[in-house]
């Protein structure tokens, strides 16, 4: 029982420190990284009254790893949120042949290219006939 006193005891202490010292990471991320880490730090001690040390070291490990991947995942699609928001893309072949006109980055318009103007006097040549140079 004592063990998980000193456990409270040091996360009272390190929580408010962590979350008035950091500035630079807003403070929903280091409420996940501080709970997170309590949860760990908790499971660690109730695993290791059952298990042996080293056992109990292997969780946490494999614990950390699982939260470095979730987190790296949830960053990760947040990023691809903000930059959707700036990029347009579309989605299917119908919405790019309906609108090509429209820009697929914000930053970057696309003028429209002059019409190309039509031709009236196309001449075809018969390939096949034997050119004049050919006859000499």
């Amino acid at each position: 029982m004592m063990k998980y006193l000193i456990l409270i005891l040091v996360a009272l202490i390190v929580f408010p420190t962590v979350l008035l010292l950091v500035k630079k990471i807003d403070f929903k991320t280091k409420l996940l990284f501080l709970g997170g880490g309590l949860f760990i730090a908790f499971f660690g001690l109730i695993v290791q009254s059952t298990l042996s040390f080293y056992y109990s070291l292997l969780i946490m490990v494999g614990l950390i790893f699982a939260g470095a991947v979730v987190l790296t995942k949830q960053i990760e699609n947040q990023r691809l949120v903000e930059e959707e928001a700036h990029v347009y893309v579309p989605q299917t072949i119908k919405e790019a042949i309906d609108k090509p006109t429209q820009t697929y980055s914000a930053s970057k318009p696309v003028e429209k290219p002059p019409a190309p103007k039509p031709v009236d006097n196309i001449q075809t040549e018969d390939w096949l006939s034997p050119s004049k140079k050919e006859d000499q």
